[in-house]
């Protein structure tokens, strides 16, 4: 027995011997040969909790950070060629455009998405092959690593400072001829951000290594290249997957991507993958700029791209005009159908007001300025708000308001019953056959959906049941109210919509909604349009439906029952 247990302990003593011997032979073989990298545990200077253990965390924080955005580069610039390749193989912009038509996507209106692509390598793949060195804790084992596999090791230094780190780091390790030591002050700095930011800053110089372009940009501007690739992935894939626009994250990359072709004009990867997000931001112009520099590239494949490029965008800009003035005309016969049917009302003269085309299509809202009616073309499918905007000259013309509060309310109210007149009679409409809508199908516009309007068809304001008018995941639900007891009080300023001027019109305009049901449009507008004339610029709802109510005895004789239903649609709404 006792021999049986001598022999277990000599064997287990001498195969420990052996592995201790065949792991050291290891690391000479390796520090001769060289091979993987090593991090070495950061060592932290200040913050707080057990130092110890977070060198060697933030180290595996860095390693991960490092592979994954190795990952996301590769995985990125490999899916934007992708999408390059099959959107050259479909015939480019126009099979795009054959596309949407089939959706119902109306070009020239809400625009026209595009995926960016990448013709070639931006990024040459990299694999950073790099390992955790032991912890330094004391005793001979982690020395003797640290020994053999100094001249491959990273070092990094953190020093805190309240929310503030400096990181400091020898990066010779890397093989790259007389590279600059990392030196990085980092506001906000958590375990995530630092190791980000040493990611980033590994990865740029080994990139920098076969690259000069890399040696040109500063650490912000790298980190914002990286961050467009994976972006523009992300947003191809959500276009793809779910439809959803892609304008407004192309024109949020190309503010990043922009600056850094103007600055290296010679790279032509980067020239191209800018055109491209320029493309998807439907900044032509910009592309068609982009696109001429590649003209005169010493690789033909490339000049000949950029020229089928230029001549799709040259194509498309002549249908886009060609749009936007079929728009214009639309818009503008708008405006002359409705002021001329509002002269009519109020016994004016006034001019057909100008329409004066938006041309930004992100644009959200029309408005009237004193002067012109502005409007994005998406406008000319919604003729409503045309017929809303060409009223404020008219109520304008006979009402000196204070556009503010209760007044502002009831100002828009006006707008609004005026502009459901003038539809009412474009469709040759009675008060019980209209909708009393105003806009159907521009919430889908103001959400910036790819919906055409001619689907969605939630209105804008709803005369007849105001806080029903639509209910959608983007813009919210109605919140007029259409009794004054659920009055909204704002603050009376841009932020808060001067009061609540659109939306608490719904009182009011319910109002109108009630009085024209029972005795139709024609009548219920003609007693609105004279009570106007007797407005201060103070008239609240009160005052209003005072004055409306004299004006229906005035003009129809006291107990007619053009007095009793104005007098009713009045305290329908709790006035």
């Amino acid at each position: 027995m006792e021999f049986f247990v001598k022999a277990m302990l000599f064997s287990f003593g001498g195969l420990t011997i052996l592995a201790i011997n065949l792991w050291f032979c290891q690391l000479i073989y390796q520090s001769f040969k060289g091979g993987d990298l090593v991090i070495a545990p950061v060592k932290i200077v200040g913050g707080s909790g057990d130092t110890a253990a977070a060198s060697e965390t933030l180290a595996r924080m860095l390693i991960a950070r490092i592979k994954a955005l190795e990952w996301d580069v590769e995985q990125s610039q490999a899916s934007l060629q992708q999408a390059d390749i099959k959107q050259a193989n479909e015939g480019g912009p126009s099979a795009m455009q054959a596309s949407e038509k089939a959706r119902g996507v109306t070009s020239g209106v809400f625009g026209t998405p595009r995926m960016a692509g990448l013709n070639a390598h931006l990024f040459e793949p990299t694999s950073i092959d790099i390992k955790v060195g032991g912890v330094d804790v004391g005793g001979v084992l982690p020395r003797i690593q640290s020994w053999f596999v100094e001249d491959r090791t990273l070092s990094f230094s953190v020093s805190y400072q309240g929310n503030t780190a400096t990181i400091a780091g020898n990066i010779d390790a890397l093989g790259l001829d007389k590279t600059k030591p990392l030196w990085i002050a980092l506001e906000n700095a958590t375990p995530a951000a630092i190791a980000d930011e040493i990611a980033l800053a590994i990865i740029q110089r080994r990139w920098a290594k076969d690259a000069v372009e890399y040696r040109e940009l500063t650490a912000d501007e790298f980190k914002k290249l990286v961050a467009s690739i994976i972006g523009a992935e992300q947003t191809n894939r959500r276009f793809a997957a779910l439809n959803i626009p892609t304008k407004a994250e192309f024109e949020r990359i190309l503010a990043d991507v922009d600056p850094l072709a103007e600055k290296m004009q010679r790279w032509e990867q980067l020239t191209y993958f800018a055109a491209r997000i320029a493309e998807g931001a439907e900044r032509n112009e910009r592309a068609l700029t982009f696109y001429g520099r590649l003209q005169a590239s010493s690789n033909p494949q490339t000049a000949a791209v950029s020229l089928e490029k230029i001549k799709a965008l040259e194509a498309l800009g002549k249908v886009a005009t060609d749009t936007a003035n079929t728009a214009l005309k639309i818009m503008q016969e708008a405006a002359a159908y409705a002021n001329e049917v509002l002269n009519k009302k109020f016994g004016h003269k006034l001019d057909t007001p100008t329409v004066a085309p938006i041309q930004d299509r992100n644009y959200r809202n029309a408005y009237w300025d004193g002067n012109k009616i502005n409007a994005p073309e998406v406008i000319a499918d919604i003729p409503d708000i045309i017929y809303h905007e060409a009223a404020w000259p008219h109520v304008t013309a006979v009402w000196n308001v204070d556009y503010r509060g209760q007044p502002g309310a009831l100002f828009q109210s006006y707008t609004d019953v005026l502009g459901s007149l003038v539809k009412q009679q474009k469709l040759g409409q009675s008060a019980k056959d209209a909708d009393w809508e105003i806009g159907p199908g521009a919430i889908v516009w103001v959400a910036g959906r790819l919906d055409p309007v001619a689907t969605d068809r939630q209105p804008l304001r709803s005369l007849k049941a105001p806080g029903t008018a639509y209910d959608d995941p983007i813009v919210g639900k109605d919140p007029q109210p259409r009794h004054f007891r659920d009055f909204v009080k704002l603050p009376e300023t841009d932020a808060g919509d001067f009061g609540g001027v659109h939306i608490n019109s719904g009182i009011p305009s319910k109002a109108f909604y009630e009085a024209a049901i029972q005795i139709g449009s024609d009548a219920a507008g003609a007693v609105w349009i004279e009570a106007l004339r007797s407005f201060d610029r103070s008239t609240d709802f009160q005052a209003a439906a005072k004055i409306i109510q004299r004006k229906a005895t005035e003009r129809y004789g006291a107990g007619s029952r053009e007095e009793k239903a104005v007098k009713a649609a009045w305290n329908s709404v709790g006035l």
